[in-house]
């Protein structure tokens, strides 16, 4: 996806009156004007046409309403709902890939590690990777692309040697980074620009970029593992509540600042 189409996603997400119900309501008077201008209603048509946004009547007196789809949702969140991977179940197997790969396949090597880490894998050496969660699909795509040049081996099993489930944590991926991703992240929030002075609209845009830039931060190194697993002192769910309220009082200064543009 192209990134001025997501950030449009974003920013309709951003003028959400319900975080977990997304519309862009209130399309008429100053504000169209100024979507005209910007190419606004252009883009929104064009992300409908590829299944981002969804549109019906208008029953409170707007012309159109306009609503992410879940496709839509999921990506302008950063590409995963994180409160439904928290939640989810773990039946207690580690499941691990192992790989061997020569050394002039330098380049694959790195492909596979990206392919793991981006299926929030966690790496116990560089050549050994573990996840909580069953791995068929992604097994899939990972065999096929070193299935000309070497051996992958896919294991699903618990640990037998007193090994804690903190222990394999803390060794597979590193929560200091991802508690300072985080830290950093919260401490943006903070400085969200208030309501008034005329430079307020490109303000609010300029806080909105970086919110959406540091997230993506902590959801590319966050494996958003399942509650049972959580390290002691782990802020992703604080920092989630802290993002949900952060979105709706930017969405509420969006409006007003849009509007009055």
């Amino acid at each position: 996806m192209k990134a001025k189409t997501e950030l449009m996603l974003y920013h309709c997400l951003w003028m959400a009156d319900m975080m977990m119900r997304p519309t862009w309501r209130n399309m008429t008077g100053s504000f169209e004007e100024w979507s005209y201008r910007n190419g606004c209603l252009r883009q929104m048509r064009a992300l409908e046409r590829q299944g981002w946004l969804e549109s019906r009547e208008g029953t409170d007196g707007t012309e159109r309403v306009y609503r992410l789809t879940r496709k839509g949702y999921l990506k302008a969140l950063g590409g995963c709902d994180p409160e439904e991977r928290w939640n989810r179940s773990w039946d207690g197997k580690w499941r691990m890939v192992v790989f061997d790969l020569p050394e002039k396949k330098c380049g694959l090597r790195n492909e596979l590690r990206k392919q793991l880490r981006s299926a929030r894998f966690g790496g116990l050496q560089r050549s050994v990777w573990i996840s909580p969660d069953p791995v068929q699909v992604i097994g899939k795509q990972l065999r096929k692309s070193a299935s000309t040049c070497g051996v992958m081996t896919f294991f699903e099993g618990v640990t037998c040697c007193g090994e804690s489930t903190s222990e394999m944590v803390a060794a597979a991926w590193n929560f200091t980074k991802i508690q300072s991703d985080y830290e950093d992240y919260l401490a943006h929030l903070k400085q969200m620009p208030g309501d008034s002075g005329v430079d307020s609209r490109d303000k609010l845009l300029e806080w909105g970029c970086q919110e959406k830039k540091l997230w993506s931060v902590c959801l590319e190194e966050d494996p958003l593992l399942p509650r049972e697993l959580w390290p002691a002192g782990y802020t992703g769910e604080k920092a989630w509540k802290k993002r949900v309220l952060a979105l709706r009082r930017a969405g509420k200064l969006a409006s007003s600042t849009f509007t009055n543009y």
